[in-house]
């Protein structure tokens, strides 16, 4: 996710420019927004402290990643990010009801669980339990009906104090076995991207300034167009009134 997709970032003239056309196509713009969660959540968890490792955009199969890998004294997650800024979530079970749409998260988190519970156990030579979380990045309202069973949904704000409020489940031993053969390439088998960087402030306050500039350009425009047609509906309605009501006076002089 973190990797700009291709055709996502647009190259535009001076006249696209001029008139305020975005940066981004409509799939470059998700893309986006669904980077700036993972960011957003990664600074974060940056927050824990020593006793916890977290790896980020983990690579687990060809163009699939996991958000944030997370490794402490309360076990081992798997953190999907989902920037729904503004926007209702609804959770029930198995059905997550973004704005009143159903989505996959649940069912996707899940598999992502098992997947990266399945090569991390193979790369240590014992099973190791790995509890999917879904990460709700500036929700409107989060309201969790009946909490999954497989797969935890917490607003991304809490995320931190959640994760260290959790039981302690793994030993400073346990915890170390896993965090030599978490950051190795071969336990995921997929070599990471290395144009990855998680912070990524840059390019990213570059695309925003860039979006938000199209904004104010097409604003612009949209103030300018009302102020037009006020100003010719002030200028023209008088003449036009003139022209009615000499009208609607000959009309009556004639059926007289």
């Amino acid at each position: 996710m973190l990797c700009t997709e291709p055709g996502s970032i647009r190259s535009r003239s001076r006249v696209a420019r001029f008139f305020g056309v975005r940066p981004l196509s409509t799939d470059g713009y998700a893309w986006f927004r669904g980077a700036l969660g993972e960011i957003a959540v990664g600074r974060l968890l940056s927050r824990l402290d020593s006793k916890w490792v977290v790896l980020h955009a983990v690579p687990v199969g060809r163009g699939a990643d996991i958000d944030h890998v997370v490794v402490g004294p309360s076990g081992v997650f798997t953190v999907n990010t989902k920037n729904h800024s503004g926007k209702r979530v609804w959770v029930a079970g198995h059905t997550f009801l973004v704005s009143g749409s159903r989505t996959d998260h649940i069912r996707n988190s899940e598999f992502e669980g098992r997947r990266a519970a399945k090569l991390l156990g193979k790369a240590l030579g014992w099973p190791v339990p790995i509890r999917p979380v879904i990460a709700v990045y500036d929700p409107q309202r989060l309201h969790i009906e009946k909490p999954p069973a497989g797969v935890d949904v917490v607003d991304a704000r809490r995320l931190v104090r959640w994760l260290k409020k959790r039981p302690a489940v793994l030993g400073p031993e346990a915890v170390e076995h896993i965090v030599s053969v978490i950051g190795e390439l071969a336990t995921w088998r997929y070599q990471p991207d290395e144009s990855v960087d998680v912070d990524r402030r840059a390019q990213f306050d570059a695309i925003q300034a860039e979006i938000g500039t199209a904004r104010r350009v097409r604003m612009a425009w949209a103030f300018g167009m009302v102020a037009v047609m006020t100003i010719t509906i002030v200028l023209v309605w008088p003449a036009l009134l003139q022209l009615l009501t000499i009208a609607v006076a000959k009309l009556l002089d004639g059926s007289a």
